[in-house]
């Protein structure tokens, strides 16, 4: 079959991206022919789907779409969704008129592409991820006729995330969920705690969610986790490391992770290295100075085999106040690596069983946090165990469960 997966970019090549690019490898590897829609396209994991000849990287703004023509489909398109709702109870006094008129002046989205995109190459299904392709997808999917199935993928605890969020544009999402997330033929989430949110959000029946596992678990990582990293304090098996990983943001919370850190630093010897780059940077540098643990601290930036990081620490932290479905827990795992993790929405409880095969801690909690990661290094649990539990988070079961998501429904004759 022919599938499309549209996401703005994959520059990082972490998070979500990952997991796009991940679900277009395994489409491609099984014979599938995939498209890969993009607004920015730049970044090596963008040169890695190229070379694969069942993958076609498409930049829907390099498809020589004149601008007064792309302007005026805007426009067009924001009027017939305008006028498609009614004015209450989810019409203008929601917020969602202003939204999307902001989204149309300032966000300048493809849509004049996308839906010539969809017109020609007539694909089975086009899924989205994250919030703005979500919306793009569900703006033109009702003025675009044929088979094609509108698949929207929520990658995040969207009530919590929200509740937190600093824009307006973030706040928005419930109320922007409410209004179009009907028109979708299919709502997928990499956890049980998504959909259950997605559904409180919306009100959608039950029968238009999925539940799909980010394809996590590869045999590549354990090969990688070989590998040696290169770093002074994993060869001193004296000092312990406690290590994290993300984008540093206020989502990871890895505020608090130094708070616990420096607890257990007080008590013992130990190191703490945080891998990931982001705006938080210099905050944890100079709150890592207040603490006194500046000389056991490192933040190494992005690396790009952070298994072989996972496979030679002591224990590895998710500190974050929410997810979606977690994939460097399971990473951490998959490579024997003992977890502590908060027990934010969602993900977490799931992936630990309820605590089973890793502690769980109250979100923001510093002295749960600092008890947990000292019981976890005093009494490991057996890395065969970890292992397990992750493999269950498997590539090949992710990609047959998209494999069904996607796939056009037969007609009845």
């Amino acid at each position: 079959m022919r599938v499309a997966i549209y996401i703005r970019t994959i520059k990082s090549a972490q998070g979500t991206e990952r997991v796009t690019a991940s679900i277009a490898t395994g489409l491609a590897e099984r014979g599938h022919q995939v498209d890969f829609l993009v607004e920015v396209r730049e970044g090596w994991l963008i040169e890695k789907l190229d070379t694969h000849p069942n993958i076609t990287v498409i930049n829907l703004y390099d498809r020589n779409v004149p601008v007064l023509l792309h302007r005026g489909f805007q426009l067009w398109i924001l009027l017939k969704n305008l006028l498609s709702t009614p004015l209450s109870p989810v019409g203008i006094g929601d917020g969602c008129n202003a939204r999307l008129l902001r989204v149309m002046a300032h966000e300048n989205p493809p849509v004049l592409a996308l839906c010539r995109y969809i017109r020609e190459a007539a694909p089975s299904s086009v899924m989205s991820f994250l919030n703005h392709q979500n919306l793009v997808l569900l703006l033109v999917a009702p003025f675009i006729s044929g088979d094609t199935r509108y698949i929207v993928n929520v990658r995040n605890h969207i009530t919590t995330s929200a509740s937190r969020g600093k824009s307006k544009w973030m706040r928005s999402v419930p109320r922007i969920m409410r209004r179009f997330f009907p028109r979708a033929d299919l709502i997928v989430a990499p956890s049980r705690g998504v959909v259950e949110d997605v559904r409180e959000i919306t009100a959608i029946a039950a029968e238009k969610f999925r539940v799909v596992h980010n394809p996590v678990f590869r045999p590549e990582i354990v090969e990688l986790a070989d590998a040696d990293p290169g770093h002074p304090w994993l060869t001193d098996a004296a000092i312990p490391v406690v290590i994290a990983a993300g984008k540093l943001k206020p989502q990871k919370d890895f505020i608090t992770l130094l708070r616990a850190f420096a607890t257990v630093r007080a008590q013992r010897p130990a190191r703490l290295m945080i891998l990931g780059r982001g705006p938080d940077k210099q905050v944890l540098l100079e709150l890592a100075q207040q603490l006194g643990i500046s000389d056991d601290f490192q933040l190494p930036g992005h690396v790009r085999n952070p298994y072989a990081y996972f496979r030679r620490a002591s224990v590895f932290v998710l500190s974050s106040a929410w997810e979606g479905l977690p994939n460097v827990l399971i990473e951490a795992m998959a490579c024997g690596c003992p977890v502590v993790s908060t027990d934010c929405p969602s993900g977490p409880d799931e992936i630990l069983d309820g605590g089973r095969i890793g502690r769980l801690v109250p979100v923001g909690d510093a002295v749960q946090m600092a008890e947990a990661i000292a019981a976890t290094l005093e009494s490991p649990p057996a890395a065969g165990e970890m292992v397990s539990r992750a493999r269950e988070f498997s590539f090949d079961e992710a990609i047959t469960a998209y494999e069904a998501i996607l796939r056009r429904p037969e007609r009845r004759r």
